[in-house]
């Protein structure tokens, strides 16, 4: 079994927070979907995933992130190189068999597809006048 690189991964907290700030929001039946142009010198496709505990307990979560990690794996072609993904899971989601994770994750490529490239067009530009990570934000600098 193959694993994601490194720096295929989103693990720092400010990246999270850049994607949901600035990023085109894709919603199916179990996930969030939250792309955005990505920072990343390499321009690999990265993947960042969140379960809270509403999905289940521990073993739930592990198994849902899990499953949902191998799709994107299998799965980059479908992604274009330098773009962030952010999945928040809901409940329901360990349940899922890779089949049905990996329908999804075509449904969510469709969605997109027929939004048109002017969706991830405007991600990629949110992004780029987004705030650069460790910066102060302005909105949270004002309360």
């Amino acid at each position: 079994m193959g694993r994601l690189t490194r720096a295929q991964r989103i693990r720092k907290r400010p990246d999270f927070v850049r994607i949901q700030d600035g990023g085109v929001r894709v919603s199916t039946r179990h996930y969030l979907w939250l792309l955005a142009a990505g920072t990343d010198a390499q321009g690999l496709a990265r993947l960042g995933v969140v379960a809270s505990r509403k999905v289940g307990g521990a073993i739930e979560r592990n198994r849902a992130k899990r499953v949902l990690r191998e799709v994107f794996r299998h799965n980059t072609s479908l992604f274009a190189n330098g773009l962030d993904v952010v999945v928040i899971i809901r409940s329901g989601a360990h349940l899922l068999s890779f089949q049905q994770a990996q329908a999804e994750l075509q449904a969510m490529a469709s969605l997109i597809r027929r939004r048109g490239e002017d969706a991830l067009r405007a991600a990629h530009s949110a992004a780029a006048t987004a705030v650069p990570p460790g910066a102060p934000r302005s909105d949270l600098a004002r309360r």
